[in-house]
């Protein structure tokens, strides 16, 4: 895995963008594992997140922009022409858009956080019509907070992983002995019940 990350850190920028745009379109893709993968590597290696949280995050941002305008093109008009078999009528799909008006940028901002809905958050904005300007704002933002809160999350806990395990590899001799211990004494008591019974 690690060289893998070395990789894409290293040449491959634009692998890591384009991944995690089609994983925001609603491609089959690991975009959070890619992510947690990449802060553990980093932490591993002492490296910068800067340039690939803004890979992330430039390719988060730019799926969902391409999700929206998709929406915004063919999304009403499939939803009028297919959506009469499962109820949703031009009123339904009219009280939609004004719910959406009203709470369609706090949406856009959590949906980043869902799976299902990380991936028809922007086709569905463009659907019900959310302004471009409101949608970008939240999804810029929720961009941001997604990759940066598993790059951060996945660097810093890898990094105090690192600094246990480095101290355990000071006393590895020190735990061995220790471990060893334990054990002979589990297996002692466990032959001592047996020999009782």
């Amino acid at each position: 895995m690690d060289s893998l990350v070395t990789h894409l850190v290293g040449a491959a920028l634009p692998v890591v963008t384009l991944v995690i745009a089609l994983e925001a379109l609603g491609a089959p893709l690991p975009g959070e594992t890619l992510m947690i993968a990449l802060g553990t590597s980093l932490a591993a290696r002492h490296e910068s997140l800067v340039p690939v949280f803004f890979a992330l995050w430039v390719g988060a941002v730019a799926g969902d922009n391409i999700g929206y305008l998709i929406g915004r093109r063919f999304g009403r008009n499939a939803v009028l022409h297919h959506g009469t078999r499962f109820g949703l009528t031009e009123a339904r799909l009219q009280r939609a858009e004004a719910a959406f008006a009203r709470y369609g940028v706090a949406l856009v901002l959590v949906a980043r956080f869902f799976v299902l809905l990380r991936q028809l958050n922007g086709v569905l904005a463009g659907t019900l019509a959310l302004p471009w300007w409101r949608f970008v704002l939240a999804n810029t933002l929720g961009g941001a907070l997604w990759v940066g809160l598993w790059l951060a999350f996945s660097h810093a806990v890898s990094a105090e992983l690192l600094g246990h395990l480095q101290w355990l590899h000071r006393f590895k001799a020190i735990v061995a002995i220790g471990v060893v211990l334990v054990a002979g004494g589990l297996v002692l008591r466990s032959l001592r019940k047996d020999a009782d019974t």
